[in-house]
């Protein structure tokens, strides 16, 4: 056997334990995440848990502090027409979190999806099964339409006038975070209120939905409004991609700040702002703490609020991503737990801003990434390659 065969051999089974993470010596698949990062943040994950196995309830009890609702707390599922509220999943989570001792972070308030289009229209109409048309005409071959044309498409008749939009959601926000006082530690207020591109000197807020209706100060009453019916929960601005260009002080990122301080100059009882952390094995770790940096600069906590890391992929916020079904190369889950480790390290070096650390699901069978094995679990519950670097980060 020549010295290149045997070094084949050797990196083979290297490999081979790395990825299955299962020898008789690793000690680290039994720690549990929580109490690795005990004192430092709250580690959380997302679900609805309808459907769960007592398998990933059981993973959920031993690993996480805090839970944030994946859907069901989102203005469509929980207020699909005027006069209707839908609370039976959001209060079964809610009660199954405080019967077993886990926090719940609420999300989100105000967002331009998944939002009915009643708050929208003069005239409210009942909800109807909205599919997103393939082309401007639903032709499965056409260009598919904006954001904003796709939004608008929703609207049946006249836009509503800016003050009835405004008091719809703040009925809307008083009765959801009321229902839920004392019992919910906080709120992504607003989610994903800035464009993807253009100008970064300024707000660079999307051209639709709640921007289009009320315009930008809904931001600062939307904050108001929670805070006046749940003094005491913690207010949080989430969006996507928000670190990009923190270095350098441009994109997303020199746009966010724009606007934060905006809302703080406004009066916005803001409390901190959520990363939401959907990256990938080339994702710019500087931007991620410089990011931190800036926002802590504001005075502001920081929070990663659906972290995930795709083992095979770029897409690192948006939707785009199709399935697939080829095998990921051994060596990707190597290099993602590599990235795992280097985020967990940042971390850890700001924990004094950092509030808590959310896993965007409990495994790569719960992940809305799927196909890309984005998380520190296997659909088996498995613990990965990943979990063994965000437990070695937090014990050193």
């Amino acid at each position: 056997m020549n010295r290149h065969v045997v070094l084949n051999f050797i990196l083979c089974a290297i490999l081979t334990v790395t990825v299955y993470g299962q020898n008789d010596t690793d000690t680290t698949s039994s720690k549990v995440l929580k109490e690795v990062y005990a004192g430092k943040f709250l580690i959380g994950a997302a679900g609805d848990l309808k459907g769960y196995s007592d398998a990933e309830l059981a993973n959920i009890k031993t690993h996480y502090d805090i839970l944030t609702p994946e859907n069901c707390m989102k203005p469509q599922p929980t207020h699909p027409s005027q006069n209707t509220y839908n609370f039976t999943t959001p209060d079964t989570l809610v009660q199954w979190c405080q019967d077993n001792g886990i926090k719940v972070w609420g999300h989100t308030l105000a967002w331009h999806a998944q939002t009915a289009p009643w708050f929208f229209q003069e005239v409210p109409t009942e909800p109807e099964k909205i599919t997103r048309p393939r082309g401007r005409a639903g032709a499965p071959n056409g260009p598919r339409p904006s954001m904003a044309e796709f939004w608008r498409s929703r609207i049946t008749g006249p836009l509503a006038s800016r003050e009835v939009a405004m008091e719809r959601l703040k009925s809307h926000i008083m009765t959801v975070v009321g229902r839920y006082k004392g019992r919910i530690i906080g709120w992504d207020v607003f989610n994903e209120s800035i464009a993807d591109s253009g100008d970064c000197t300024t707000e660079n807020l999307r051209t639709f939905s709640w921007y289009q209706v009320v315009g930008p100060e809904v931001l600062t009453m939307a904050f108001k409004w929670a805070n006046e019916a749940d003094p005491e929960a913690q207010l949080y601005y989430n969006d996507y991609n928000i670190e990009q260009g923190a270095v350098e002080n441009k994109g997303k990122h020199a746009s966010s700040m724009v606007l934060l301080r905006r809302l703080i100059a406004e009066g916005a009882p803001i409390d901190g702002v959520g990363i939401q952390g959907h990256w990938h094995l080339d994702t710019n770790l500087k931007d991620v703490e410089q990011a931190i940096i800036n926002y802590a600069s504001l005075g502001l906590k920081v929070a990663i609020t659906e972290l995930d890391v795709t083992a095979t992929g770029e897409n690192s916020g948006a939707f785009g991503f199709g399935r697939r079904t080829e095998p990921i190369p051994p060596e990707n889950y190597v290099k993602q737990a590599e990235v795992y480790k280097a985020l967990f390290e940042i971390f850890m070096r700001h924990e004094d801003v950092i509030d808590r650390v959310t896993f965007w699901g409990i495994s790569d069978g719960r992940s809305w990434r799927w196909g890309q094995d984005a998380l520190l679990f296997d659909r088996e519950l498995q613990p990965k390659p990943a979990f063994k670097a965000v437990i070695e980060a937090g014990s050193n």
